[in-house]
């Protein structure tokens, strides 16, 4: 029997760097949010770097657009 996983990437353009005003709701609830995937049934794994989570990842030349990938057991 074969095993698969679903995988998720979301690219999305900021409004303003991350410690910037205009992101402060999103940036100060961070670690709360990647702490409840970490911790919800069927979560594999996902992207981050040393600090815990991947606003840092820039995998194209531009400085406002922020990735996300997380890898799940099934859609469910």
């Amino acid at each position: 029997m074969k095993k698969y996983h679903l995988s998720q990437l979301d690219i999305g353009r900021v409004l303003g760097t991350m410690d910037s005003q205009i992101m402060y709701g999103f940036a100060s609830r961070l670690d709360e949010i990647n702490a409840l995937a970490d911790t919800t049934e069927g979560f594999v794994w996902r992207l981050q770097t040393d600090e815990g989570n991947a606003t840092s990842i820039h995998v194209f030349d531009d400085d406002m657009l922020l990735i996300n990938m997380s890898v799940w057991e099934s859609i469910e």
